[in-house]
């Protein structure tokens, strides 16, 4: 590759360590692309200077089979001129998923840096799913940002704020804007950097595509539903794209999912729930189950957002790892 091919990937958060990654693959003809989009039998790719489609090469098809794996958007791959065949996918620093209700997997996004959780302050307004939309980012080592939208309909905004940077914790950044102000990219600077990757998550109506109109500064190019096979094979409707935001960093929208569910990994992950079992230390019962009990300190003391989000993390455990004070 030459300078000028690094430069050109950089806007796409190409970096040293991809380079060294591509290197250290079996040699192969091409050169790496990004998915920026998913249709039913191909891929929209990006390699710095121009997007176009391409096609899973059968050997590489075969392989992805065998590992029950598959492409995603913000996946890096290498890209074959003669024939338009991606024929290696490069290793992945991350990758978000949700378990369906059958247990199977799908894959939503590969690659980021931040996961942008976008709520509304209105009808949407549900504290318990954004907490699983946070341990679901964690558990991906990717940074979550919670985004409040239409902070203009709020009239109790400093509660509605206080009650989530209660149930997050510190560690995780919370803004409440307009999605349709010219002040929301400012807001969200920090984590715009060039070479960065983020993703918007939330449910449908939160404000996540006028949120990323207003960062790319225009009306994204949408082609409405488009009809794309997932990860299980089946044909579902998909709207993830991935777009480069002016000031250099990259941008995937998703559609909202209906419903969230965390496999095990995700919900243990990271937040061990500390102050719960400082407070369970003050129960009056050692087998305190903290729900109804008399003298539970837990639901005497914590908050009900916080109290909803460690019965979340429960029910997403198999029964063996439910233990009152675990």
């Amino acid at each position: 590759m030459t300078a000028l091919d690094d430069s050109a990937l950089a806007g796409l958060g190409w970096n040293a360590s991809l380079a060294a990654q591509l290197a250290a693959l079996p040699e192969a003809p091409g050169r790496p692309v990004r998915i920026i989009e998913q249709h039913r039998s191909e891929y929209r790719v990006d390699d710095g200077e121009r997007e176009f489609s391409a096609r899973l090469h059968p050997a590489l098809l075969k392989a992805l089979n065998e590992r029950d794996e598959g492409l995603a958007v913000g996946d890096w791959a290498r890209y074959q001129d003669e024939g338009g065949w991606l024929n290696q996918q490069l290793p992945r620093r991350n990758l978000l998923e949700r378990s369906r209700e059958d247990g199977r997997r799908q894959r939503l996004v590969a690659n980021v840096d931040t996961a942008l959780l976008v709520m509304g302050l209105d009808g949407d307004y549900k504290p318990e799913r954004l907490e699983r939309y946070r341990l679901l980012a964690v558990a991906a080592q990717v940074r979550p940002v919670v985004v409040l939208t239409k902070s203009d309909r709020a009239d109790n905004l400093p509660a509605l704020r206080a009650e989530i940077e209660a149930l997050v914790g510190a560690g995780t950044p919370v803004h409440a804007l307009d999605a349709r102000s010219p002040e929301a990219p400012a807001l969200l600077a920090p984590y715009l950097a060039p070479g960065q990757t983020l993703v918007l998550l939330g449910s449908s109506g939160v404000g996540k595509s006028t949120l990323m109109n207003q960062l790319l500064g225009r009306e994204a190019q949408r082609t409405g539903s488009t009809q794309a096979q997932d990860d299980l094979g089946r044909h579902t409707t998909t709207a993830r794209f991935l777009r480069r935001l002016p000031g250099g960093a990259c941008l995937i929208d998703t559609p909202g999912l209906r419903e969230l569910k965390l496999n095990r990994e995700q919900a243990q992950v990271e937040d061990d729930f500390s102050d719960v079992r400082q407070l369970a230390a003050r129960c009056r019962f050692n087998d305190c189950r903290h729900h109804r009990e008399p003298g539970c300190a837990v639901t005497r003391e914590l908050s009900a957002e916080r109290l909803a989000a460690y019965r979340a993390s429960l029910d997403a455990k198999p029964a063996r790892f439910r233990r009152g004070r675990s």
